[in-house]
């Protein structure tokens, strides 16, 4: 019998816990380490969506890579999805910077999807002690800025991308999932002649603009999802008595005209 707690060892190997940045809140969200374990959904957000999707398939565990909670909860409410987890008696685990920062983790997992050389080169972190996020890489053949936001479109599935063209061939490209507004500056002091990540400011456009760094918002969404099928297929192939699926309700809530 598989357990929430055979499943929670596993992802802790493939990305420790203790790994995570101090703001964040890894690990069994929900649930019961010694709850049985024959159906799990995957997802990038644990939406109402997702946990109705994970009783109508008699899921018993949904591991997500944002944590839903981040901070103290005072009250939860009928309509917020720990309520439903809870009362359906789904386990929930959360794999987030832990997993961003991880070998063969998201970031990782945006090099490969780039088609870009794998790095062990870390961009870094805001201050001393804090996670080190990003990659740095070194591309073989310079490509223009426009090349480089096509590349992104293409290889994370992009309704649209926001681009800086710093005006410079590209030959040295710092990458990091999701939120990583932070890093443009030290990306830049590191040689960067482009830089891709998932959220940006509208300030850390123009600081690109004036510094000549191409800089590419290639969505929060569509730099992270690409973590889900990576795990389903790790997952898939340890605990083969057990069903991994990636959930259909881990979509972009984001229209765009």
């Amino acid at each position: 019998m598989i357990t929430v707690s055979n499943i929670y060892d596993y992802l802790n190997k493939l990305a420790p816990f203790e790994s995570q940045d101090k703001t964040d809140n890894t690990g069994l969200i929900v649930g019961n380490l010694n709850a049985a374990v024959k159906k799990v959904l995957v997802c990038l957000d644990v939406t109402n969506a997702v946990v109705a999707e994970a009783v109508e398939k008699d899921v018993d565990l949904i591991i997500a890579h944002h944590p839903l909670m981040y901070y103290g909860v005072k009250r939860i409410m009928h309509n917020d999805p720990v309520y439903a987890l809870a009362a359906n008696g789904i386990s929930f685990i959360a794999v987030h910077t832990n997993l961003d920062i991880a070998k063969d983790g998201v970031t990782d997992l945006m090099l490969t999807r780039l088609d870009f050389p794998p790095s062990d080169v870390v961009i870094g972190g805001l201050k001393p002690g804090d996670t080190q996020f990003g990659k740095i890489t070194e591309l073989p053949t310079p490509i223009s800025a426009k090349q480089l936001a096509e590349r992104c479109k293409a290889a994370f599935g992009c309704t649209v991308v926001r681009y800086v063209d710093g005006k410079r061939a590209i030959k040295r490209v710092g990458v990091c999932s999701g939120g990583g507004s932070g890093l443009v500056e030290l990306a830049l002091e590191k040689g960067c002649d482009a830089y891709i990540c998932g959220d940006l400011r509208w300030d850390r456009m123009i600081f690109a603009d004036n510094y000549g760094l191409t800089l590419i918002d290639a969505g929060h969404f569509h730099t992270e999802d690409i973590c889900c099928s990576d795990l389903v297929e790790k997952l898939q192939g340890k605990f083969t008595e057990t069903d991994f699926s990636k959930s259909v309700n881990s979509i972009d809530v984001c229209s765009y005209c």
